[in-house]
């Protein structure tokens, strides 16, 4: 399934959101394939995949370390089908 991630940072700017990001990409290659970010503002992305293993990437999300970081600085994701 190729799924759009609409994503909204309050507490960061892009660049901080993104170095985080990357640092569980290899988590997430298991997971999803053919993803594409794409900076949309200075606070702002998307993010556009395909989904290999909904409960893997689930459970990915659940994360407490990824939990943390997007409850502080107020990133929210919406997630639509493509």
């Amino acid at each position: 399934m190729k799924v759009r991630a609409i994503v909204d940072m309050i507490g960061c700017d892009f660049e901080e959101w993104q170095i985080f990001f990357d640092s569980y990409q290899a988590e997430r290659s298991r997971f999803v394939k053919n993803e594409t970010v794409i900076q949309t503002g200075d606070k702002s992305a998307e993010v556009v995949f395909e989904i290999l293993d909904i409960d893997g990437l689930t459970e990915l999300s659940k994360r407490p370390d990824i939990m943390d970081f997007e409850a502080k600085h107020s990133v929210t994701v919406d997630i639509q089908a493509e």
